[in-house]
């Protein structure tokens, strides 16, 4: 079993009583700067969407009562959406076996002179 290095502040084999402390420490031990707790949770709903999760996923597992605070991660969605419709280049041409109906032709008139009067 491994053991846990003690170490200045922080963690030492203790229950964690506050998240954001155990947070900042690990960030600090780690030498990891301008990253925050809340980041967490955007890196959450990032890999969700990326794997295929729904905005409305996203919505029931982040707790936002409506669609409208979800919606900020929609921009994450958007390259997803290309790279999956870019599969479809692939497919072939469809092949027509009828001939194509044309349209009947419409003659053009030349419009008449008016007379101003």
């Amino acid at each position: 079993m491994a053991k846990i290095r003690k170490r200045g502040k922080g963690y030492h084999g203790e229950p964690v009583k506050d998240i954001k402390t155990a947070f900042k420490v690990a960030l600090n031990r780690a030498d990891i700067e301008d990253f925050h707790f809340h980041d967490l949770r955007h890196t959450f709903v990032s890999q969700l969407l990326l794997r295929g999760g729904t905005l409305k996923d996203v919505q029931e597992l982040l707790g936002h009562k409506s669609m409208t605070m979800t919606l900020r991660y929609a921009h994450l969605t958007q390259e997803h959406k290309k790279n999956a419709v870019n599969l479809l280049n692939s497919l072939p041409a469809p092949i027509h076996t009828e001939k194509p109906k044309r349209h009947k032709n419409v003659t053009k008139t030349k419009p008449r002179a008016v007379a101003l009067g």
